[in-house]
């Protein structure tokens, strides 16, 4: 079952145009934010932290040792737990709605709790009835009403590199995906990185968008004026209160520590 499916209803992927290549967009709506907010807590820990020192502080020191842990790891400032939260959604949709692998989450690896990551926010890969390796490059943008200004931002992230995943991102993407069981994927990963290249007919494009607001006709507006060769896919996921909808989730995992 995915993430979203208890608290949220769906709407199709409609074409927006009719050029190649694909342009299509889609609403995800809750209709219970106080369990898209539990669930959401519970995906945070694995998040932030590798599940083997969570499972180790959990069994050494208890709920209140995690929280405390988890406190240290987790960000506080509104803005960074809006983006993040962006992120983590936007890993959920592509991996349990779509079907690819995502590897375990980049927030791993921050330096520190405050601090915004670099690249690209998400990357995903699955490997086709064809047998080819596909990529998908998505940018997350979290506002409580999210304009114009925000759809644009998020369509330079995607624009950057030529449309395509960074080198750099991509490689650390692969290097993740080397520690698990997805190690087939990540070589795949490598190969077509280090020996074709990668181009952008592998390639496909999530823009996430999570918001209290409709957005739809700037996202409209966005993917009739796209011009570029890679397929688009844009995602609206509408809670009913975006600000406790975030820090309710925050909150709730770290409600533990003394």
């Amino acid at each position: 079952m995915s993430l979203f499916d208890s608290w949220c209803l769906s709407s199709p992927l409609n074409s927006v145009g009719t050029e190649s290549p694909g342009r299509v967009s889609g609403t995800i709506s809750s209709h219970n934010d106080a369990e898209g907010i539990e669930l959401l807590a519970s995906r945070l820990p694995s998040a932030y932290a590798d599940t083997t020192a969570l499972s180790l502080i959990a069994e050494r020191y208890g709920k209140p040792g995690l929280a405390n842990f988890l406190r240290d790891r987790l960000p506080t400032k509104k803005s960074a737990r809006s983006g993040d939260a962006g992120e983590i959604l936007a890993t959920a949709y592509l991996e349990e709605e779509q079907g690819y692998v995502v590897g375990p989450s980049r927030l791993i690896d921050r330096d520190h709790q405050e601090w915004a990551m670099r690249g690209d926010d998400v990357l995903a890969a699955k490997i086709r009835d064809d047998s080819a390796l596909h990529l998908v490059k998505a940018e997350a943008k979290s506002r409580v009403s999210l304009g114009e200004a925000t759809v644009k931002e998020a369509r330079e992230g995607l624009s950057r590199n030529d449309e395509l995943p960074s080198p750099h991102s991509l490689s650390q993407f692969a290097a993740r995906l080397l520690k698990t069981s997805d190690r087939e994927i990540g070589e795949a990963v490598l190969d077509l990185q280090l020996t074709n290249g990668v181009r952008a007919d592998r390639v496909g494009h999530l823009m996430f968008l999570l918001t209290s607001g409709d957005p739809s006709a700037h996202v409209s507006a966005d993917l009739d004026a796209y011009s570029g060769k890679v397929p688009q896919v844009t995602v609206t996921l509408q809670v009913q209160q975006h600000q406790k909808f975030i820090n309710d989730a925050y909150d709730g995992v770290v409600s533990d520590a003394p």
